[in-house]
């Protein structure tokens, strides 16, 4: 009964059991959540999520509690400058490539609204 084929089945399953018993915390959809649900985001929302901004009230430990987390949260001071520096990197290119994407979307509309653009071929 361990085959592969058969786990993602059972792995939902004790899921299931699991919820209905109240084992597990209820789901909280991350930020990116709309990424997932087939919707297409809109270039406001892109915006939003290029830019990079970490928090560190966000940072904890559920393991090991308190000590864990005054030791994560003083690691993220110490290397605050470094974090910064490459979320400064990051954004930017975000940045670049939402400003590149919306150029092409108004290239792709702006060729759209040609004569003969119906997806015909003009030779024809």
């Amino acid at each position: 009964m361990n085959d592969p084929e058969h786990a993602l089945e059972r792995a939902r399953e004790a899921a299931a059991r699991a919820r209905a018993e109240g084992r597990t915390a209820d789901y909280q959809p991350g930020p990116l959540e709309a990424t997932f649900t087939g919707d297409v985001p809109s270039l406001e929302l892109m915006s939003d999520w290029a830019s990079i901004e970490s928090d560190s009230e966000v940072l904890y430990s559920t393991r090991l509690g308190r000590p864990a987390t005054a030791l994560k949260r003083l690691l993220l001071r110490m290397l605050r400058q470094y974090n910064q520096d490459i979320e400064a990197q990051q954004t930017r290119f975000n940045m670049a490539v939402l400003a590149r994407l919306t150029e092409v979307e108004e290239r792709l509309a702006q060729l759209e609204d040609r004569p003969g653009a119906s997806g015909q071929d003009p030779r024809e």
